[in-house]
């Protein structure tokens, strides 16, 4: 019994070892906590969505455009920078290799000497941002110039798990994915006098009338809710608010 208990303690020993070491070798030294908010992830990364909104939150401090403030002579805001080598060798991003990128090893490290940013900043990255900008770096690490210099690109509306929900417009495509990716699910749909209130006050900064909200709720066409919103543009109490 005792050797049964041995051999099968060392059989799960070598099992755990040899896990990771194929997740340090191909996906980096990544802790578990990150790879499990990696799970959740949108399954492309853009680096203007996703990656730049947490470097220009948490790391431009020491390392963006302010020439006075930069810290080690790098800089996370230009491309050039962001993969340029490091005065301690090595780079920060290497396109598809997270164990030879340093910033993945500084973001994802607990040593209060070593981490990235410093705990003295006041400033940190939770376990989904740096499991974002791992993904990003796995992906190949494309950078993109300032959202106004690109070409805009018709995006195909994504799949939807839930088919119970009926889609009135691709707009809500892109809406329920996101809601399915925080864990949440839309709300049931307005009666017709809360849609008639809330677009009178958006566009009037007035609650509808009597009289409006009796005509609308008589009023069983499909389009009932875009003729409000035309009548409601086109009278003169438009924009007043």
């Amino acid at each position: 019994m005792i050797n049964y208990l041995f051999v099968n303690l060392n059989a799960h020993i070598f099992a755990w070892l040899f896990s990771a070491l194929i997740v340090i070798g191909c996906n980096g030294p990544l802790p578990p906590e990150i790879m499990m908010a990696s799970e959740d992830l949108p399954e492309q990364i853009d680096f203007n969505f996703h990656v730049k909104p947490i470097l220009a939150d948490r790391c431009y401090k020491c390392h963006g455009p302010d020439n006075n403030a930069r810290k080690a002579h790098f800089r996370l805001d230009t491309e050039e920078g962001a993969f340029a080598v490091l005065s301690s060798g090595g780079h920060a991003f290497v396109a598809g290799k997270l164990g030879k990128s340093k910033a993945i090893d500084r973001i994802s490290s607990n040593d209060p000497e070593f981490m990235m940013p410093p705990p003295e900043s006041n400033l940190s990255l939770n376990f989904r941002e740096i499991a974002t900008i791992a993904k990003w770096v796995k992906q190949g690490a494309q950078w993109k110039s300032h959202w106004s210099f690109l070409k805009p690109v018709k995006a195909e509306p994504p799949e939807i798990a839930d088919g119970s929900w009926e889609m009135a417009n691709p707009i809500d495509n892109f809406i329920f994915k996101e809601l399915e990716q925080q864990g949440m699910s839309p709300a049931s749909q307005a009666s017709k006098d809360t849609l008639l209130r809330r677009i009178t006050l958006d566009l009037t900064g007035l609650p509808p009338t009597v009289e409006e909200l009796e005509d609308f709720l008589a009023d069983d066409s499909p389009d009932a809710y875009e003729q409000v919103v035309d009548d409601l543009l086109a009278t003169k109490h438009y924009g007043e608010r």
